[in-house]
């Protein structure tokens, strides 16, 4: 009987070995799908006095998680600056078409 009940033992501790294996590559799989299929979006944020323009690449999971890959700054603005509306639209408008760019098919092929 001690024999059977040590099968079942080790046979239960595989099963929840495996199952943690399947369900931790399951999440690096989502993960290197979301991260080719990744976007370039523009955004903003404001920090320590001033209002940064970017545009990034981001990856999303289906969840809705998401991972910053890359970010390239367009414009930082002090947040007293007297012409901080028409700097900020102006930024807005250059991260957009960049992004734009960014996401469109490659002219080289």
């Amino acid at each position: 009987m001690a024999l059977i009940d040590l099968a079942v033992l080790v046979l239960l501790v595989w099963l929840v070995v495996a199952g943690w294996q399947v369900y931790r590559n399951r999440g690096t799989e989502e993960w290197a799908v979301a991260e080719a299929a990744a976007r370039w979006e523009d955004a903003h944020d404001a920090a320590e006095g001033r209002t940064r323009v970017v545009v990034r690449k981001v990856a999303r999971l289906p969840s809705g998680e998401t991972r910053v890959l890359g970010e390239s700054v367009v414009e930082e603005i002090p947040d007293g600056a007297p012409d901080w509306h028409e700097r900020f639209s102006a930024a807005r408008q250059v991260a957009y078409d960049r992004a734009i760019d960014l996401n469109g098919p490659s002219l080289s092929g």
